[in-house]
């Protein structure tokens, strides 16, 4: 049963660990290592990999993108996801090395499922909820110094440079330390489906789910629900359309192709602006028009009042009048131009 209570039993052989690494290590001789895996689809894939690939690699937990927790290598053994440092390490680990050479032999590890071979993947609440519950367990278990919890970039930053990627790993240290996972968040109410700010507009759906496992200022509030657009970026046109929610000082839109991503706020207001500047002159010119228009219609209605007034005379009769003229003379202008224009 794995040690870890709430986690699923899908160990290794344990021939492919360090067995008994850690049996006798707690405190500050230990350190836990974050790790995302850059491509792997779900839980049941990367158990396979760790338990059959050639390489003999292993985290001890793995959690899906829906909060599911495996366990792959017992707390008492080394698993084989650290080893070895890269030129440009934190300093932090010279002290192990020098101990224990192999820092497979000084580390817990935890894998977090990443679709994604850039580990660009938003991680949903439930894998955060999940991650950071098993983080603190292991902090409070072996009495691990909360600044033990490294990256697996700070071990190797040149071919690990992407590991563990958007996690929100200062988060993570804040509810360590006794907050709230989303204590920047004052104010903001989550009911689990609808994250409402304090001006009583909604987040919902991936929008809710990247600002509450990002580092989101709680003075961003949303302007307006989010709202399907034809396109999403005048200064991007390729982007082409989807749903995007304004905040006050962002914008979050989504594509199928991309999923939820910040826009570029600043370039997309340079390009409206110059869009304004060229269009402004026809707009000014287009009020003129009305207004010039406006006054003429009003000069007619008055001409016709006075002709009201004038004794004798009934207005629609006048008016019929004035229309048989124009006629009149729109006919006489056109027996003058075939005239002008018939062979001589």
């Amino acid at each position: 049963m794995a040690d870890y209570a709430q986690a699923q039993d899908m160990f290794v052989a344990e021939s492919r660990t360090f067995i008994d690494a850690l049996a006798s290590l707690s405190g500050a001789q230990l350190s836990i290592v974050i790790h995302k895996t850059g491509g792997t689809p779900n839980l049941q894939a990367l158990a396979s990999y760790f338990q059959t690939g050639a390489g003999g690699a292993s985290t001890h937990f793995g959690i899906d993108l829906d909060g599911q927790v495996g366990q792959f290598v017992w707390l008492k053994d080394g698993a084989g996801g650290n080893c070895c440092v890269e030129q440009g390490y934190d300093q932090y680990w010279t002290p192990f090395i020098s101990k224990y050479g192999n820092l497979n032999r000084c580390t817990i590890s935890i894998e977090h499922v990443d679709p994604s071979l850039t580990n660009s993947t938003t991680p949903p609440p439930a894998q955060i909820n999940a991650s950071f519950a098993l983080v603190k367990w292991l902090v409070e278990r072996y009495n691990i110094p909360i600044n033990h919890i490294k990256t697996h970039a700070s071990i190797d930053p040149v071919s690990r440079a992407r590991c563990p990627g958007n996690y929100p790993m200062a988060e993570l240290l804040t509810f360590l330390n006794g907050g709230s996972m989303f204590s920047n968040l004052s104010g903001w109410i989550d009911d689990g489906t609808t994250l409402t700010a304090p001006n009583g507009v909604p987040v919902r759906l991936g929008f809710r789910e990247y600002i509450l496992s990002h580092a989101w200022d709680g003075g961003n509030w949303p302007l307006a629900p989010e709202q399907g657009v034809d396109l999403l970026e005048a200064s991007n046109p390729a982007l082409g359309g989807g749903t995007q929610q304004l905040f006050r000082w962002s914008m979050l839109g989504y594509t199928a192709a991309r999923g939820v991503f910040v826009e570029w706020l600043g370039q997309e207001l340079y390009t409206v602006r110059g869009q304004l500047a060229a269009v402004y002159p026809v707009y000014q010119q287009a009020k003129q028009l009305q207004t010039d228009n406006a006054q003429l219609t009003a000069q007619v209605a008055a001409l016709e009042a006075q002709v009201a007034q004038i004794a004798g005379l009934d207005p629609g009769k006048v008016k019929d009048l004035l229309g048989l003229i124009s006629q009149a003379m729109s006919d006489a202008n056109t027996k003058v131009q075939q005239l002008i224009t018939q062979p001589l």
